[in-house]
């Protein structure tokens, strides 16, 4: 398996078991428990065994959150295969792959939603979320010989999906995610932890990598940053009719592997459910992208604009990355 789709779903593990905690901040809905679940994820030391469950694959990983004042590490280790980990500090995420005998590490030059899962940066509660989504209480149930109140995220319409969200009742964290199918049949991706302890303290030897890379080969992301003067104001590509409620929160160059220029990166987001646009003009062979691409739990639809491949891609239906590739238009041709 290549190594940037390993890297794409652990980061995924930790976006899906983390996405909702920014969402209940502020809600009417909210208890004391719920307002102390972000402070949780923050704040609280803990290591755990977690299970990513999605149609026809199941996944451990070995977690670890440490805290340290103001700072945070989380180290993940794949616990099939060669074992490959994941250590993320507010500077930079290594990622190590023993199979291949690789390191690659990238320099967190933003504090993104996608650069940081465990600590995102997302919008704060507003009064039009609720519009988009209903959020309830569900009852209550036992996670990793934990009690847990169950919250049910719900969503208005047929452009996001929709999640259940098991809280441990001590201490507010996440023990176990579902991310629910528009059709409400089944989850589409399953996060739980099978065993979690949440001690005063981790070890930092706990959140240092077990494997000795001084022989693996070192890549470095991006190999060419983008320069800091590059002008984001150049942007001039916009959606012109996204789904209702989504709005442009990320806009960035970056740089693509073997690409000969930058490529246009925007982020738009409901405030808890998120879609990235790529616009790409470094194509060789643009018709072989074109169209839908299921990825588990992930859709995206590329379709060719005024010259760039444009490509929508998120944990949302189909129809919401189609509608939003078909609405991009690029103002600075006018």
């Amino acid at each position: 398996m290549p190594e940037s789709s390993i890297l794409w779903r652990l980061f995924r593990i930790l976006i899906l078991c983390m996405l909702p905690v920014s969402v209940f901040a502020e809600t009417d809905v909210s208890t004391d428990m719920l307002m102390r679940m972000q402070e949780a994820v923050k704040g609280i030391n803990y290591s755990g065994t977690l299970v990513h469950m999605s149609p026809g694959r199941a996944e451990q990983f070995r977690v670890y959150h440490r805290v340290e004042g103001q700072s945070s590490t989380e180290r993940i280790v794949l616990m099939d295969g060669a074992g490959a980990e994941i250590i993320r500090n507010d500077d930079e995420v290594i990622c190590i792959f023993p199979g291949k005998q690789s390191v690659v590490v990238e320099k967190r030059v933003e504090k993104s939603i996608e650069q940081s899962p465990l600590r995102a940066s997302l919008p704060a509660y507003t009064d039009e979320l609720i519009e988009y989504y209903r959020i309830r209480m569900e009852g209550v149930d036992r996670i990793a010989e934990r009690p847990a109140s169950i919250i049910a995220i719900d969503p208005r319409d047929q452009f996001r999906y929709g999640y259940r969200l098991w809280l441990d009742e001590d201490t507010a964290m996440p023990l176990k995610t579902q991310l629910i199918h528009e059709d409400k049949s089944m989850p589409l991706e399953e996060i739980r932890f099978t065993s979690i302890s949440m001690p005063e303290s981790i070890s930092i030897d706990d959140v240092t990598p077990a494997i000795d890379t001084s022989s693996y080969n070192v890549v470095l992301h991006p190999k060419r940053p983008v320069p800091d003067d590059a002008d984001l104001q150049q942007i001039r590509w916009r959606a012109d009719s996204p789904p209702a409620g989504f709005r442009l929160k990320v806009k960035r160059y970056e740089y693509m592997e073997g690409g000969s220029q930058p490529r246009v990166h925007l982020v738009y987001t409901d405030g808890l459910a998120s879609v990235s646009v790529f616009l790409d003009a470094d194509v060789s062979e643009p018709e072989k992208g074109e169209g839908l691409t299921i990825m588990g739990a992930s859709n995206a639809y590329t379709v060719m604009n005024d010259g760039y491949l444009v490509t929508a891609m998120g944990e949302v239906p189909a129809r919401t990355v189609r509608q939003m590739a078909l609405s991009m238009v690029n103002d600075s041709q006018e």
